[in-house]
């Protein structure tokens, strides 16, 4: 066959070139600089790569300990694929990234479909030097809901693993997006879609203003700024919340008549220091008695908050408890709400908001009124007694800014992270696109319409996106059990 004209020989690459320019893909995506090897993750139908970095654990001291860091990539399906994937970081702070590779695969299928998708196990989670801490267990322990008793549990964690030769001070967030920087230098450094659900926004944050040339845009969803010190608007946001589901009740005339004086019987009960709580064992059905203290009480009134399915029984739930059967509300506040449970290491959790967020707590916020008051800053006050505490960074708690598209969900019935959050903080960002759930709690992603959002913002994060199938979500109505025949 005769040589061909130069001209027509490159025309086809040049045409596949340009093809590639405009969608934003890539044919051939840099090599990994680490090994991977296939590996099998929970939930999750197809092969995975798995592989790791080593990183220092005091970054100021490259020479010392090292940390090895975990990270898992779910191959895209096509063939040919988009060069910048889908960078995805946990919430908590504590949950690890691989252990949810089920459920964000479900998640992100369509983004998958011509997008890796990395997911990493920030240092203090999963298999990245995990901080994890053995709590009081209520089905053996009757001193598990005392404070005194879960503070002695965190105190032996964080001196278990400082005798570990753990510097505790390192698991900050500012600290812990260098490793994701390393992980991405060690896939071929690709641009990233970064998606930070809760106080993953936080880090996502973080990453890109450490790193801003790497990102190409950014999806949070339930914004947690640095700034927003987490115990206090803990209780600003869940008192709020708690105010409108027992609102929600007394507004339904069946759910006014059969619970009562909710409100009432609710402070009553949380008025003495410590009470004593009947509740049925879920395996065998024994009925344990537990002394547990105001402040532990009102976290678990925290948890069913998280999503309207479970705040819906919240009413049910704290009737029955204050007629003196705790069961229920205790079953709830072990019911992770979000959709996106995960492994969770309770060390890295202080170790974070002992350092970043405690400290910034105001003298008011500990004397604050209502249900939540300020428990729940004197809970986190007594439990971070025992870590040391970071010295972070002044920049941390910037308000960012910056030409990055960002896509924010936020819920409107969020207990943790409501709209405000996302409105106050993206002020200085000049692509913001922020999307509200009225009905919704924490964590938006997996709602209904949502894939379909994300996926048409990472694929173009200037195109126009319209949110309001997410204004057609439905409320759920308070839960009432059926009544029997005497109750009629």
């Amino acid at each position: 066959m005769p040589d061909l004209p130069i001209a027509f020989r490159l025309a086809p690459t040049l045409l596949l070139a340009a093809l590639l320019a405009l969608c934003g893909c890539s044919a051939k995506p840099a090599a990994p600089a680490v090994p991977l090897a296939s590996c099998h993750l929970k939930g999750l139908a197809q092969e995975a790569q798995c592989g790791s970095v080593s990183v220092p654990e005091d970054y100021s001291r490259p020479a010392g300990r090292k940390l090895s860091i975990r990270f898992a990539v779910i191959p895209a399906g096509a063939r040919f694929k988009d060069a910048d994937p889908l960078f995805v970081i946990a919430g908590g702070p504590g949950q690890s990234a691989v252990s949810l590779a089920g459920p964000v695969a479900m998640l992100f299928a369509s983004l998958n479909q011509r997008r890796d998708l990395i997911l990493v196990d920030q240092r203090g989670t999963g298999a990245s030097a995990p901080l994890e801490c053995a709590m009081p267990d209520p089905g053996r322990d009757p001193l598990a809901l005392s404070l005194a008793h879960q503070q002695q549990a965190v105190a032996a964690c964080a001196m278990r693993h400082e005798r570990a030769g753990r510097d505790l001070r390192q698991y900050i967030t500012s600290v812990a997006v260098r490793d994701f920087e390393a992980v991405r230098r060690a896939l071929g450094g690709p641009k990233l879609n970064l998606w930070g659900v809760s106080y993953g926004t936080r880090a996502a944050l973080e990453y890109h203003r450490q790193f801003p040339a790497a990102v190409r845009s950014i999806v949070l969803d339930s914004v947690a700024p640095a700034d927003m010190a987490l115990p206090a608007s803990f209780a600003r946001d869940a008192e709020a919340m708690l105010s409108f589901w027992l609102a929600s009740c007394e507004a339904e005339r069946e759910c006014a008549r059969r619970l009562p004086d909710l409100r009432a019987n609710l402070q009553r009960w949380l008025a003495a220091d410590t009470r004593t709580l009947a509740l049925r064992a879920p395996d065998d059905g024994r009925v344990l008695s537990l002394t547990a203290d105001t402040s532990v009480l009102t976290a678990s009134l925290r948890t069913p908050l998280y999503a309207p399915q479970t705040a819906r029984m919240l009413p049910f739930a704290i009737d029955r408890a204050t007629r003196g059967d705790a069961s229920a509300l205790m079953a709830l506040s072990s019911s992770p709400g979000d959709g996106l449970e995960g492994g969770f290491a309770l060390g890295m959790h202080f170790a974070v908001l002992c350092s970043e967020d405690l400290p910034r707590v105001k003298r008011e916020d500990f004397e604050r009124r209502g249900i939540f008051g300020g428990q729940l800053a004197r809970y986190y006050a007594l439990m971070c007694a025992s870590f040391p505490r970071a010295q972070v960074p002044d920049a941390f708690y910037a308000r960012p800014s910056g030409d990055v598209p960002v896509l924010t969900l936020s819920g409107g019935l969020d207990p943790v992270t409501p709209p405000g959050h996302a409105r106050a903080l993206l002020a200085k960002m000049s692509h913001v696109r922020a999307l509200v759930a009225p009905n919704l709690g924490h964590s938006v992603s997996g709602a209904p319409c949502a894939e379909d959002l994300i996926t048409r913002f990472v694929r173009v994060p200037g195109a126009a996106i319209d949110g309001a199938c997410l204004a057609r979500i439905p409320r759920p109505t308070a839960f009432l059990p059926p009544l029997n025949g005497a109750e009629r």
